[in-house]
């Protein structure tokens, strides 16, 4: 079973995502929601985290050195995957996901936009 951990401030998102992978027990998904991002490094190192799931709307990681940064804290947390969810609209974000995975900073992004299945299917192929 894939441990994944979602970090995130927004509870509504992180309650529905957490519904949709009941429904979906052959993903064999172990979701983990980490809704405290001053803490997720470290409930990512505790929990053994294999991916994380980082909402980057979180107030943590405005600009690009906050996001490598907090990438590189999750990678020495032992979270072998990073995937960013990213808000399409928002063209600084846009380019400092696409930055922190060109820089091996995390592995993939998904934008807000995207299905359940686009990013389950993400997440099964990491």
């Amino acid at each position: 079973m894939k441990k994944i951990g979602l970090i995130t401030s927004n509870k509504l998102f992180a309650q529905s995502l957490t519904d949709a992978v009941k429904h979906y027990p052959s993903l064999e998904f172990d979701l983990r929601l980490l809704l405290n991002p001053g803490q997720a490094t470290l409930d990512a190192e505790v929990q053994k985290i294999d991916v994380a799931v980082v909402d980057t709307t979180l107030t943590v990681l405005n600009g690009l050195t906050a996001l490598q940064s907090f990438c590189g804290q999750l990678r020495q947390a032992a979270v072998r995957k990073i995937v960013l969810l990213v808000p399409q609209e928002d063209e600084a974000v846009m380019d400092a996901a696409i930055a922190a995975v060109k820089r091996k900073g995390a592995d993939d992004y998904i934008f807000f936009n995207e299905s359940l299945d686009y990013l389950f299917a993400k997440l099964l192929a990491l």
